[in-house]
Formats: structure tokens, sequence, C-alpha cells
């Protein structure tokens, strides 16, 4: 009992001398992000184009889906689109009930059938956008959507922008060490914290409806693109005495 009482009072002697050597051997770092994005001007554009038809059996609508479709494949074609851009993105076959009144006050019930048939074009040279559009409509493409534009120099944009978001990081690691008044050590980890991230500007609303009416004029559809951003993050650890 004496010897246990002894070894208990020779740890608490000790302990205080303990503490501070486990304090000096924990690893003092700093840890800081950094951000960058990269602008580049769009080079490629993506339209969402399809024919919906609706009759009263579904090989009517089909019918009448396939001859359309094949008259707006045609049109693309004409436009200078080739095959490797063009590819099914929807196909849907749906009944559609539509009710309604009779003279008599009773409710009727119609049953239709509806196709659904969309395709992604892809568009390379930005100018022909509103020929494109103009002339899918014209050949029987009822619907017409989502322009996205793109660039092919994406990946480049973003080597540019890592480095870029390294620069930043090391900057903020400079000020903190300076503000703090330590001196920064030797770079101990570098993570890419985000994976490349593009924003591509996307046009909404761009409807049969509209590229009718803008068909009116001479000029046909005019779409204008705009900038793709390309944005990067990563992570630096210093260590500083």
């Amino acid at each position: 009992m004496k010897r246990l009482m002894l070894y208990a009072l020779l740890v608490l002697l000790l302990l205080p001398f303990a503490v501070p050597a486990l304090a000096d051997g924990v690893e003092k770092t700093i840890r800081v992000t950094g951000n960058a994005v990269v602008s580049l001007a769009a080079d490629t554009a993506t339209i969402q184009i399809g024919v919906n038809t609706r009759k009263e059996t579904v090989r009517e609508a089909q019918a009448e889906n396939a001859d359309l479709m094949a008259a707006v494949m045609d049109a693309l074609h004409q436009c200078g689109i080739e095959d490797k851009d063009i590819i099914t993105s929807q196909f849907n076959v749906s009944s559609i009930y539509e009710y309604g009144m009779s003279s008599l006050g009773r409710e009727t019930r119609t049953l239709y059938y509806e196709v659904q048939n969309n395709v992604s074009v892809t568009i390379h040279d930005l100018k022909m956008i509103g020929a494109v559009l103009d002339a899918a409509v014209e050949a029987g493409a009822n619907t017409t959507y989502g322009i996205v534009f793109s660039s092919t120099q994406e990946n480049e944009a973003y080597q540019k922008a890592l480095t870029r978001a390294v620069e930043d990081a090391m900057q903020k690691a400079k000020v903190l060490a300076a503000a703090a008044g330590v001196e920064l050590g030797d770079l101990v980890l570098i993570n890419s914290t985000q994976s490349q991230s593009v924003y591509s500007r996307e046009a909404y609303g761009v409807s049969n409806v509209y590229a009718m009416e803008a068909k009116t004029a001479d000029a046909g559809t005019s779409i204008s693109s705009g900038d793709v951003t390309v944005s990067a993050e990563v992570m630096l650890e210093y260590r500083f005495q």
C-alpha cells in the first residue's frame, strides 16, 4: 500500500515537467485555402431540339413523329451538323387524358398518345446557331430549349486556375505568418480540394414561338454567346516557427 502511494506521489511530482514536453511536441502549422477563376470565350453550343406529336393511337403518333423527325434531321444535316454531333437525349411515349363537358353536361374523357423525341445538337460554329434553330423549326421541330455555351479549352483553363489558386494560397500563408509574427517554414501538404468546376452560360426559354417570331426578321434568329468560367480550389499547409 505504501509503495502504491509513493508511485502516485512520484507521478504527481513529475506531471508539471511532462506537460511542457508534450506541448513542445505538437506540430505548429498554418493551413490556407486558395481560389481562382479563369474566363474564356465560348466556342461550342449545345441545343435540345425535338418533336412532340399527339394522336388518338400510338401508331399514328409514332408515324407522324418519325416523319417530322426525319425532316428535322435532314435540315440539321443541310446546316452542316454531322451525325456525331446529334445524340438522342429523350424518347418517350405516354398516354394523356383530356377532360371536358358534353352538351348534356356530362364529363367526357378523350385518350391521346403523345410521342416525345428530343436530340442534343452540338454546334461548333456559333454563328450558325440561329440558322440551325430556324431550319429545325421550319422542318417541324416544336421543342427547342436549353442552349448551353461551353469551350473546348476548358482543361487548359483549369490548369491555369490551379496555378493561380496555389499562388493565392501561398500569398495568404505569407500574410498570416507576418501578421502573427511567426516565420513560415516548409510546405508539408498541398491538396486540390475541389475538382474542375465549369460554369457554362446557359440560355433558357428559347422556345418554338421565339424562333418562329425571330425568323420574321430578314436576319433570322439571333443568339449571342458569352464567356465560360472555370474555377479551382487548393489547400496548402505550412509549418511555422
